[in-house]
């Protein structure tokens, strides 16, 4: 129930859109985006540090509650600062919700005696997100046809609405917190100096990170630019989720080193971004191959950790991975 509602958000596929209508430019999602990656940022520690320490309910309540504060303050935000301070609210929401959901589950499960189900429970609630998302995006590219874009904040705002009240009901688990998970940040900074790949790793995820929230905030003036009318955007959302989710499912690049085929993954994937700035109609293609080798890329950088993990713990040799 709470992944549909959280995920049934008909506003997110005319954003900037509505954003444009409200008199903001492209700079000024800019600067928004900048002040939301920071909030986020700032506040990721030390609200993970709190719900290990006092329990991960309330921080959901906490989390949605900001949520919804930041799409009502997007309904009657007018100028830049109101924008700005529903950025805020909404990266607030973010550094509270993060990594909770998943953590409450597992604690739930791990009570219970069916850790073992995490997995399939997460695969099946991330299929939820994801059809509810698609469904959202064409009764939201439809409602353009229809009404203004403040009724797709409105539907969203309520959807959200909706999330709370049911995380209310959710029951508190009894938390064990290991006391490797609260090593002070010093021997978090020490573990990256003497592991740089580390770093490379942090820094690979950065680039393909940041650029894919640009296009992702920008694609619907671009489709708009080219063309493609409105009510098109929910297949165009659609096509970025699926390629993203086969590039999740196909298999890992065995041949080589995988820091190889990371930076060959890299090089492919400027060419398509930059491809898809300069091309007309068949951006669409290079749409979905920038989406598809993001989608790819997550596994491969997951498997890199995990090989590196294996490495310091004496349980395997990877001499495939340099520095």
């Amino acid at each position: 129930m709470m992944r549909f509602a959280t995920a049934f958000v008909p506003a997110y596929v005319i954003e900037r859109l509505f954003w444009e209508a409200r008199g903001m430019s492209v700079l000024d999602v800019i600067y928004a985006e900048i002040v939301f990656a920071l909030t986020q940022l700032s506040l990721e520690l030390p609200f993970g540090r709190a719900t290990d320490r006092f329990g991960r309910k309330w921080f959901l309540v906490f989390g949605m509650v900001a949520e919804c504060l930041s799409f009502a303050m997007l309904l009657n935000a007018y100028t830049l600062t109101a924008f700005l301070g529903a950025m805020v609210l909404a990266g607030v929401g973010a550094a509270a919700i993060s990594g909770t959901e998943e953590a409450f589950l597992f604690e739930t499960l791990e009570q219970v005696g069916r850790v073992e189900r995490f997995e399939r429970t997460v695969g099946r609630l991330n299929a939820v997100s994801l059809m509810t998302a698609g469904l959202a995006a064409l009764i939201g590219s439809w409602l353009t046809h229809y009404t203004v874009f403040e009724f797709h904040y409105k539907i969203s705002l309520i959807s959200l609405m909706s999330t709370t009240l049911v995380s209310l009901t959710l029951r508190e688990t009894q938390l064990v917190v290991e006391e490797s998970t609260a090593r002070p940040l010093r021997l978090v900074w020490r573990e990256l100096r003497t592991r740089p790949m580390l770093i490379r790793i942090f820094l690979f995820s950065v680039l393909f990170g940041t650029t894919i929230n640009f296009i992702e905030e920008f694609w619907q003036l671009s489709m708009r630019d080219r063309g493609i009318p409105e009510t098109g955007f929910g297949l165009v959302f659609i096509l970025i989720m699926v390629a993203q989710g086969v590039g999740n499912l196909l298999p890992a690049l065995t041949k080589g080193s995988l820091t190889v085929n990371l930076n060959g993954m890299l090089v492919v994937f400027f060419v398509s971004v930059i491809s898809f700035s300069l091309t007309g109609m068949a951006s669409i293609l290079f749409l979905f191959m920038v989406f598809l080798l993001y989608g790819q890329s997550e596994p491969m950088t997951s498997s890199l950790l995990k090989l590196m993990r294996q490495q310091k713990s004496g349980q395997q040799s990877f001499p495939l991975l340099p520095g």
